[in-house]
């Protein structure tokens, strides 16, 4: 099939492209071919979907393009097609369309497959169902998926294929939008479209993200239904379901009905002990895993790593990571920085970060983090900062807890202004209460309250009211204490520790009729009066 355009292109370009298959879509096989040698008649050829286009077989270079060249032979096809559109020339060819969308997902080159979408007549898109899906799932996985919504709400026969439904569900559930994506996935099934074996799957990963076990339950039976109880990957998707919603009893049953588990399966197990701190199942799951012939990928190493482990065990999963050669990779390497911090072996956090060949800003939170009472945490910033990688707001909370331990008041201070003024990173909740922490520990009780009532842009939570609590208590200020404590039995009615720092304010400061009414407020409150005070 051949498609003749009346236009004048002022440059030779022969660009031949195969997209690979997908499990969702056809491969086409495309041949752009336009010429300019006095002559206005332009063929772009379509070679049978079936064709095999033949490469040379030299070294690999030859037989893929890099990323970069993919992109680049990308826009010099959009671009000869935007000129033919702007020389007056209308293309209505939908494997023109439907080739570049999907090469455009492969390189998942959104702002390309916009271009695209603007080259589309309206008319086209409004009556082809391939192109408005492929469009559609371009949009979702790229997270914009309010325009994926409203391109699917345009869209003609919705209802003939799970394909654009499964792409918004999928766009919704990727970006953390799980009451979207279910609300998509039961619309679905009340319009009368059948899910299939993609479906269930992202409706499962929503259902988890919501923590509703009774939804999951119901997506279960719609599993069952449908006939595919048995699916690998579906059966995959319950286990975490379950475990993510709090019956990792039923989880555990699924698990040992997968016939043959892949790293998927073991690794939706373990997290799901790891979630219910169920760390012995988790290590003999571990080992069962290691013993069935399963090569473990860095999820549950480094869910095993950050769990808190003994350290012997700890060690010896080092020991494993050494010998099987994965010990640079990125994320277990982090995972080891984090687990011989909370081990407070800074020694070892160090070699470990100082070894390693590429860092990112974990790793840089990470060491410190592990330093935050020590001077070596703002040390270790201004070399974060001339390696060029970005601080982020976990970053600020380290470092201003490192200054509010080391009562360095000044770095706090200039920390906390770049924080907004160079990195353009809007204080939280736990920024303003490592200040007050900092203005309390060394006295500045009255800084500290202005700090909350003046500087905070949200209202002071109770992390803020507790450490200007404390910090009155520490201090022996009356009046802000009675401010800060009144804040915080209302955010927090039912914590006794704030009633018995105030009752210390008080029996410091000489007050035990004040010391006597806030032990009848506790009273009626039900807390245990006769309890002795704790010590600090």
């Amino acid at each position: 099939m051949a498609l003749t355009l009346q236009q004048n292109i002022p440059t030779t370009l022969n660009f031949n492209f195969t997209s690979p298959h997908h499990l969702c879509a056809k491969s086409t096989c495309i041949t752009f071919s336009f010429t300019n040698k006095n002559t206005k008649l332009t063929k772009l050829h379509y070679p049978n979907p079936k064709s095999h286009i033949s490469l040379q077989k030299s070294p690999q270079t030859q037989l893929f393009f890099n990323q970069k060249t993919k992109l680049e032979a990308l826009e010099t096809v959009i671009t000869s097609l935007e000129a033919t559109v702007k020389n007056g020339t209308h293309i209505y060819d939908p494997q023109i369309f439907a080739s570049l969308l999907e090469t455009c997902f492969r390189l998942q080159a959104i702002d390309h497959g916009i271009r695209v979408h603007c080259l589309i007549p309206e008319k086209l898109l409004r009556k082809n169902v391939g192109i408005s899906s492929k469009l559609i799932r371009l949009y979702a996985s790229s997270g914009q998926t309010q325009q994926a919504h409203q391109l699917f709400d345009k869209m003609p026969k919705r209802t003939a294929s799970a394909f654009p439904w499964n792409s918004i569900i999928s766009g919704y559930a990727e970006k953390g939008m799980f009451e979207d994506a279910l609300a998509m996935y039961f619309q679905m099934v009340e319009e009368g479209v059948q899910p299939d074996c993609y479906t269930f799957p992202r409706a499962l990963k929503a259902c988890g993200g919501v923590g509703l076990i009774h939804v999951g339950e119901e997506v279960h039976r719609h599993v069952i239904r449908r006939g595919f109880g048995s699916n690998g990957f579906i059966l995959n998707a319950l286990v975490d379901m379950y475990a993510k919603c709090g019956d990792i009893v039923r989880a555990q049953k699924l698990f040992d009905q997968i016939g043959t588990k892949d790293l998927v399966s073991w690794n939706s197990m373990l997290i799901g002990y790891m979630r219910h701190e169920l760390i012995t199942k988790a290590l003999n799951l571990f080992r069962l895993m290691i013993h069935d012939g399963i090569e473990p990928d860095s999820v549950p190493i480094s869910a095993l790593l950050v769990a808190r482990l003994p350290f012997s065990i700890g060690k010896q999963i080092h020991g494993w990571v050494l010998r099987r050669g994965t010990n640079q990779e990125l994320s277990i390497v982090n995972s080891l920085v984090d687990f011989y911090a909370g081990q407070k072996k800074l020694k070892q956090v160090r070699w470990l970060f100082e070894h390693m060949c590429e860092r990112d800003v974990v790793s840089w939170n990470s060491v410190i983090s592990a330093h935050s009472k020590h001077p070596e945490a703002l040390s270790y910033f201004e070399k974060m900062v001339k390696s060029g990688s970005l601080p982020d707001g976990v970053t600020f909370v380290s470092l201003l807890s490192a200054c509010a331990h080391l009562g360095k008041l000044e770095d706090a201070e200039r920390l906390f202004r770049i924080m907004k003024e160079r990195y353009d990173i809007s204080p939280r909740m736990e920024h303003y209460g490592c200040m007050v922490n900092l203005y309390g520990r060394v006295g500045l009780i009255d800084k500290a309250f202005d700090f909350v009532m003046k500087r905070m842009e949200f209202e002071a939570g109770p992390t803020v009211w507790g450490a200007l609590l404390y910090a009155c208590y520490r201090h022996g200020n009356v009046k802000i204490g009675e401010i800060a404590a009144q804040h915080l039995f209302e955010l927090e009615p039912d914590n006794e520790h704030n009633f018995e720092l105030l009752m210390k304010i008080y029996k410091n400061a000489g007050l035990i009729e004040d010391v006597e009414r806030i032990k009848l407020m506790m009273a009626e409150r039900g807390f245990d009066t006769w309890t002795p005070y704790k010590s600090h």
